[in-house]
């Protein structure tokens, strides 16, 4: 597991908040503090929708991208609610990769038959001047193989390279 430090902080916050840099990603949980506190699950649910509405969405975006709302959909909330003169106390953001992401990262042939793909997440933390991205492979069942988290690792790696946004890891 690695842990990634973004030193230039307001580029990345740019990009998270002000453009469509992470808009793929799915929301899992978003956590802001300020003068009070936001917190967002972003569980998407199904009985909201009307039922051509829903199975457009499945048609369009797959079982798995429809159990929760993209960080686009969310990210206006989460912008509105921290904007201001002083940055948030904290701000915890867990966004996991859509189907598709997932795919090209660990690939059709990095996953066995009886396997289930994992679900490939990233907690950004914000605190005391501070700002940690933390990727992580969430297993359905345990296992040793950590190829898929490998992969993600380099993945974010590349991404955050190729969007400029300077980093350097903590730990490998």
């Amino acid at each position: 597991m690695i842990v990634i430090e973004i030193i230039d902080i307001k580029n990345f916050m740019a990009h998270l908040l002000l453009q469509e840099t992470f808009d793929n990603f799915l929301l899992f949980e978003a956590r802001a503090v300020t003068s009070s506190e936001l917190l967002l699950n972003g569980k998407r649910h199904q009985n909201w929708y009307d039922s051509d509405q829903w199975e457009q969405m499945m048609h369009t975006h797959g079982q798995y991208d429809c159990r929760y709302m993209t960080w686009g959909e969310m990210r206006s909330i989460v912008f509105r609610f921290i904007k201001g003169k002083k940055s948030p106390d904290r701000l915890y953001i867990d966004l996991t990769a859509s189907e598709k992401q997932r795919m090209q990262i660990i690939g059709e042939k990095g996953i066995r038959q009886t396997e289930v793909a994992p679900d490939l997440r990233m907690q950004i933390r914000y605190e005391e001047g501070r700002l940690l991205l933390v990727p992580t492979a969430s297993y359905p069942a345990f296992t040793f193989d950590k190829a898929a988290e490998r992969k993600w690792e380099e993945a974010l790696q590349l991404f955050l390279s190729h969007k400029k946004i300077v980093f350097h890891l903590l730990n490998e």
